[in-house]
C-alpha cells in the first residue's frame, strides 16, 4: 500500500474511532452518517441517537463519510443511518456503496436522506423513492415540494411490524414532502393525511441483500426528543441490522 493511501486510512479509521459511544464487545456496530453539524440541531439529533442502547455507535459527517466508503473498517458496521443530504460522489465511491447492499449491510434513511444524489440512477433503487429538488433540470410538472411547520398526524400502518411495533399513533409539527416518486414494491409501514405531504411516509426497501428503510419526518429539533420517534429510528436499526425479526 502507498504510503499516502496508508495516511488517509489511518485518518479514515481514527475520525471514525473518535466519535465511537456505548461500546460494546457484541454490541452491533452502527455508523450514523450526517451532512455539515452546522446545518442542523446536532445537539438534539446526537442527544436521540446516542440516547439508544445496545449499539455501537460511531458517527462521521460528509464529505469524510464517502471517503470511509473506500476504507476496510466500513465492512465492520451492521448499519448504517444517513441524516446526510448530498450529492457529491464519485464512481469508485458509488461502487463501494453498492458493495455494502450486496454485503446485505443494512440501511436507514431520514428524512433530507432522499434529496441526495440527484444524479446517480441507482440510489433512488437503494432508497426506495426519490426527490426532485429544484435545482436540478427536470420536466416542470416533476418537482417535489416542501412545506415547514405542518401538522402531521403520523399512523402506523401495520403495528406487529418490527419497525414500528409498540407504537402508537402521534402528531407533530414537522416539514412535509409532496410529488416524491415511491417505487411501487416498497412496504408502506407510515401514513399521513395532510394535504402538503404525500400520504406514506415511511417504508421498506430491499435493495440486493440490504433491507432498508426510509422516514420521511427528521426535520427536528422537537421531532428528536418525541419518545415515538426515538423508538420508531430505534426499532428501525434493529430491524435492518437483523437483531429484530
Amino acid at each position: 500500500m502507498q504510503p499516502f493511501k496508508i495516511l488517509m486510512f489511518l485518518i479514515l479509521l481514527g475520525t471514525l474511532n473518535s466519535c465511537h459511544h456505548n461500546i460494546a464487545n457484541n454490541d452491533p456496530k452502527v455508523l450514523v452518517i450526517t451532512s455539515n453539524p452546522e446545518r442542523f440541531d446536532g445537539s438534539a439529533f446526537f442527544d436521540m441517537i446516542f440516547s439508544i442502547t445496545g449499539y455501537s455507535i460511531d458517527t462521521i459527517s460528509q464529505p469524510r463519510a464517502n471517503q470511509a466508503l473506500l476504507s476496510d473498517s466500513i465492512q465492520k458496521y451492521q448499519a448504517i443511518l444517513f441524516y446526510d443530504m448530498w450529492q457529491d460522489i464519485t464512481d469508485e465511491q458509488k461502487e463501494a456503496f453498492i458493495k455494502l447492499t450486496e454485503k446485505g449491510t443494512g440501511m436507514v434513511f431520514l428524512h433530507h436522506s432522499l434529496v441526495s444524489y440527484q444524479e446517480w440512477d441507482i440510489f433512488p433503487r437503494i432508497i426506495g423513492g426519490k426527490y426532485f429538488h429544484d435545482r436540478f433540470t427536470y420536466p416542470a410538472e416533476r418537482y417535489s415540494t416542501y412545506k415547514h411547520n405542518i401538522e402531521l398526524k403520523i399512523e402506523i400502518i401495520d403495528e406487529n411490524h418490527p419497525v414500528t411495533y409498540g407504537m402508537n399513533h402521534f402528531t407533530i409539527m414537522e416539514e412535509g414532502y409532496d410529488n416524491i416518486f415511491i417505487f411501487n414494491d416498497v412496504v408502506p409501514i407510515l401514513q399521513t393525511d395532510h394535504p402538503h405531504s404525500v400520504s406514506t411516509i415511511g417504508w421498506i426497501n430491499r435493495f440486493n441483500q440490504s433491507t432498508n428503510v426510509y422516514i420521511m419526518p427528521g426535520h427536528g429539533p422537537d421531532l428528536f426528543h418525541h419518545p415515538q420517534y426515538r423508538k420508531l429510528i430505534a426499532n428501525a436499526l434493529g430491524y435492518v441490522s437483523k437483531q429484530t425479526e
